[in-house]
């Protein structure tokens, strides 16, 4: 694919209303253009840059002609089978040569991709400075607050400690620290809410589990241990006495009379111990057989009878003592939580004791009466009450849990101790799990800032790894400078990811704009070996690659050019020097084939960018090559030319059109007393001043070309009236001196210029 030619550039740039020209031969392999500064280059270039980027043109309109088809500047983005097309420039230098200013000495980076990876790398390393800078706030940060949270602990936990810990012992809060309480908190948070609030003692509930906690236990108590009287069996006996009867001749007297019975019967008893036949009472002698017939009365079935009865209330009288065994352990001895229940216990069983007593003596009493009628059968029942031995169970329960609390005291204490513990722990939930929060948050954010730190760290190494494996090695670029330059000053060698360049073994801090610009074309040349252009197939634009170079130089970029573009499928050389231009033109005049004379086939073309005021507007345009420039090696013939027509101009030129002519006549005037006065050059006062001429015309032409004039290259437009005054004067005063000093010389020119 080729470039044909630019239909149209119109409104874009100094292109105010460019078309191609009929007359004009269309571009083919080789293509040398040639204009001074401001002829619009640098546009022209930057078209054919838009083309390598696919980027649209949307100022004015631009069309091109490529490979027979009409491609529109706005449709570069979009358009199919565009070809590979590399362009240097200005913008090509800015884009592929860096200055890394991170380090004393500085770095320097090749290739826009490579370029375009560094700043990347810069940027990610002022993120890591950023995100470093943000780990080690979040670090001050998470001390704070773990300082915070520290203090807090150690305090409660002090708290805790005072209030718990005892003096001897084998108690775990003598030892209670910060720990100890970040368990608890850690074990109680594991709980619903309902049971962490639940564990917050009421005052009076704490008041009561201080105190426990510094009681002491009270010594156990007997179990009550009483069996009630078998109050049944007794019934039954007594029962069973009262029904009986003794079978004796009985003395009705004495029968009737129990008093008296109970009075003979003892008198009975002394008369028989005396041996006495007289009454002791009355002194009277008893009468025949009295003695027997009491006896009779008072025989041994009566006594047995009556003894029987006595044992019965012996019995019920031991029962009526037993009950006074009956005795609980002393109240006082209790624990006080215990003394209410306790009470009623026993109150419960003396009420059945008060019972079983009032029983027994009603039992005794009947069998009192019945001793005073032995010989009546008595019919009687009673309502039987027997003990209650729940009462006596519940009584031992009370006991036998004082007694248990006793056992369980240690075990007491510390579930008292834990209580209060939980307690407060559960008190401070919320301000612990605030000040951990606050930790856990600044750690994650603190995590968060490293793990970014971490991979942007990563990220760079991969990023100049990638540019490492795509950089060129120092020594080819060492071998392509000097080659370039025909000198070898400027070395590379290779500095992390980048180069450091030194000039004379020291390292380059400031790079000339002539070096940069060598360096990006370097750069650019040796990428046009990349596997990603084909040389032969593609299309390489050179703009102006030898800015700022010496002569010497200049002849060896020329040459270091031509081997390695000479391949190209086709190629654009654009340049304001016209000594690069020479060279350019007789390489290009030299091609097989170029000498044809059919131009069509020839494969090397020469244009010319000018610039000219249309409607008050300077706009450039793109013609032939000037003959004058075509056929001599000097600049000269065609600065004369341009001088010459323009001081017999006709015309009343603007300001816009004179501007660029007294750069002209300056470059003229140089060239021709550059071989008039040798010994004498590059001061052009001091030539002048050797000129046989008129002195207020030689200082005129040397005011005006100070003034109006910037030595080796076109102004921009002075906007000085004067310009208009003075020029077409100074120019024909120009050609006067010329002529003066070399009439012969001044002949030829004319002759040459106006044919």
């Amino acid at each position: 694919m080729a470039i044909e030619r630019i239909s149209k550039v119109k409104n874009h740039r100094i292109f105010r209303g460019f078309v191609w020209p009929q007359d004009l031969l269309d571009f083919k392999e080789k293509n040398l253009f040639y204009g001074w500064n401001g002829t619009g280059k640098s546009t022209l270039s930057n078209l054919f840059r838009s083309i390598e980027k696919k980027t649209p043109v949307s100022e004015g309109e631009v069309e091109f002609v490529i490979s027979g088809n009409k491609v529109d500047g706005e449709a570069f983005a979009t358009a199919q089978g565009l070809p590979q097309v590399r362009v240097f420039n200005k913008d090509f230098i800015t884009d592929n040569v860096f200055t890394s200013n991170g380090s004393v000495t500085p770095i320097f980076f090749l290739g826009e991709e490579n370029i375009e990876k560094q700043k990347q790398v810069e940027k990610l390393k002022g993120d890591i400075d950023q995100a470093e800078k943000e780990g080690r706030d979040k670090e001050t940060e998470k001390r704070r607050s773990e300082k915070a949270l520290d203090d807090f602990k150690k305090e409660r936990a002090k708290s805790i400690k005072d209030l718990l810990s005892s003096s001897g012992g084998n108690n775990p809060y003598n030892n209670y620290d910060k720990r100890s309480y970040q368990v608890k908190c850690d074990e109680l948070l594991k709980l619903p809410d309902a049971e962490q609030k639940a564990k917050v003692l009421a005052e009076s509930d704490l008041d009561a589990q201080k105190k426990k906690k510094e009681s002491a236990p009270l010594d156990k108590l007997q179990i009550l241990k009483f069996s009630y009287p078998d109050t049944q069996q007794l019934t039954v006996q007594v029962v069973a006495l009262l029904k009986k009867t003794v079978v004796s001749a009985v003395i009705e007297t004495l029968k009737d009379d129990q008093e008296l019975s109970g009075w003979v019967k003892t008198g009975l008893a002394k008369h028989k111990k005396e041996h006495s036949s007289d009454c002791l009472f009355c002194g009277q002698s008893l009468p025949d057989g009295r003695i027997e017939e009491l006896e009779a009365h008072f025989n041994d079935k009566y006594n047995a009878f009556i003894a029987e009865i006595e044992n019965q209330s012996t019995v019920i009288k031991s029962a009526i003592e037993s009950l006074k065994s009956c005795t609980p352990p002393n109240r006082l001895g209790l624990y006080d939580h215990l003394k209410c229940d306790f009470d009623a216990r026993h109150q419960d069983l003396s009420n059945e004791i008060a019972g079983l007593k009032g029983y027994l003596e009603s039992l005794l009493a009947a069998l009192k009466d019945k001793a005073q009628k032995p010989f009546q059968s008595i019919e009687r029942s009673f309502e039987l009450v027997t003990g209650n031995v729940t009462v006596i169970s519940d009584l031992n329960a009370v006991i036998s849990k004082h007694n248990q609390e006793t056992d369980e005291f240690q075990t007491a204490i510390s579930a008292a101790r834990t209580a209060i513990e939980e307690s407060l722990v559960a008190q401070s939930l919320t301000e612990y799990q605030q000040k951990r929060n606050e930790v856990d948050v600044v750690a994650t954010a603190l995590q968060t800032a490293s793990d970014k730190a971490t991979a942007l760290r990563t990220e760079v190494r991969e990023i100049e790894k990638d540019i490492e494996e795509h950089r060129r090695p120092a020594d080819e670029l060492n071998a392509d400078i000097c080659s370039y330059l025909g000198r070898d000053e400027l070395t590379f060698e290779i500095q992390g990811s980048g180069y450091q360049i030194s000039r004379n073994g020291t390292p380059a801090k400031n790079l000339s704009e002539g070096e940069r610009t060598a360096i990006a074309f370097l750069y650019f040349l040796k990428s046009l070996g990349d596997k990603s252009f084909s040389l032969k197939d593609g299309i390489v634009i050179i703009d102006d690659p030898v800015s700022s170079l010496d002569s010497n130089a200049l002849f060896h970029a020329f040459g270091f050019m031509k081997d390695r573009t000479k391949e190209a499928g086709q190629l654009f050389i654009l340049t304001h020097s016209h000594s690069f231009f020479r060279q350019v033109k007789n390489w290009f005049n030299h091609l097989p084939n170029q000498n044809k004379k059919d131009v069509n086939v020839r494969p090397g073309r020469f244009y010319m960018l000018t610039s000219n005021v249309t409607g008050g507007n300077r706009s450039s345009s793109i013609s032939k090559l000037d003959s004058l420039l075509h056929e001599y090696e000097s600049e000269y013939h065609y600065l004369f030319s341009l001088v010459y027509e323009a001081a017999n101009s006709e015309e009343e030129a603007g300001l816009q059109q004179n501007y660029h002519l007294p750069n002209i006549a300056r470059r003229l005037l140089e060239s021709f007393l550059a071989f008039r006065q040798p010994s004498k050059s590059g001061e052009l006062r001091q030539q002048l001043d050797v000129i046989d001429f008129d002195v207020a015309k030689k200082t005129r032409i040397l005011r005006f070309l100070h003034t109006h004039s910037h030595a080796g290259q076109i102004s921009d437009p002075e906007h000085d009236p004067s310009i208009l005054i003075e020029t077409k004067q100074v120019l024909n005063d120009l050609l006067c001196l010329i002529q003066k000093d070399d009439d012969r010389h001044f002949d030829q020119m004319k002759a040459l210029v106006t044919k």
